[in-house]
């Protein structure tokens, strides 16, 4: 299990066509390639951010934590997520007058950026899922309560999403780790992880295998969310330690500055 608060992350400003943004990277680094986990923050706070349409080689889930605007068509704002099944298309990803932060949450670092149209000869399989939901803050809890919202049907892989709602103190399990890896976002709050306190875009990964994770909330309580992959099985991009055998040397971006 990793826990990082989000003042551990490591911050890199990045100049953008229409304003300055950030990437601070929680867990692994984009733009190179292993079959370790990848978590990091996309921030890009200003008017008209874009994201060209593209895809990955990899599950991931993105989730929105600041701004608003649209994935595609689907409205987002704070807390909307999205999972895209590897080489599924997605995007434009499109902010309002306030841009859009949003967190990217992969199983395994991703091996490039293709973006679309363009690159159709690069998927070497269908498009896959594209599912979205959203997990909505502030509903008032009582001090050592707790609740748990489902946010999407349960897939037939155990690709899953689950809101957690924790009063002041409050201890609650999370999901059992014998599917795909975890990742627990907080949303709002904080938890108390081995002594160290997790506040708001603090992150927490569970390998597959590891024991369920035990979440204490902190003294103002905290809303937490759960994503989950499936279990690894033969469609291109579930299996991480498939994903171990493409070349470290190999990563590819289509089009240049477009995204990590």
């Amino acid at each position: 299990m990793q826990a990082v608060a989000t003042s551990e992350a490591d911050v890199k400003i990045t100049e953008r066509k229409g304003g300055t943004g950030a990437r601070h990277d929680y867990i692994g680094s984009p733009g190179m390639i292993n079959a370790d986990p990848q978590a990091f923050l996309v921030v890009r706070p200003y008017a008209g951010a874009r994201v060209d349409p593209h895809f990955h080689d990899v599950d991931q889930f993105q989730v929105v934590v600041a701004g608003d605007g649209r994935i595609g068509k689907k409205e987002i704002r704070p807390i909307t997520f999205q999972y895209a099944d590897a080489y599924t298309p997605y995007g434009p990803i499109v902010g309002r007058e306030n841009g859009f932060s949003f967190f990217t949450l992969r199983n395994a670092a991703s091996g490039g950026h293709w973006s679309m149209p363009g690159n159709k000869h690069n998927m070497p399989c269908r498009a896959g899922r594209n599912l979205a939901g959203t997990f909505e803050l502030g509903r008032p809890i009582a001090a050592g309560e707790t609740e748990r919202e489902p946010l999407m049907e349960r897939q037939d892989d155990n690709v899953d999403a689950v809101g957690f709602r924790m009063g002041s103190n409050a201890v609650l399990d999370g999901l059992p780790s014998d599917s795909g890896g975890q990742y627990y976002l907080v949303c709002g709050g904080s938890l108390i992880q081995d002594g160290k306190e997790l506040p708001a875009d603090s992150v927490i990964r569970v390998d597959r295998g590891e024991e369920t994770l035990k979440m204490t909330a902190g003294p103002d309580g905290a809303e937490v969310l759960c994503l989950q992959f499936g279990v690894p099985g033969d469609r291109p991009g579930s299996d991480p330690s498939l994903l171990a055998k493409r070349s470290p040397d190999a990563y590819q971006q289509s089009k240049p500055g477009a995204g990590a």
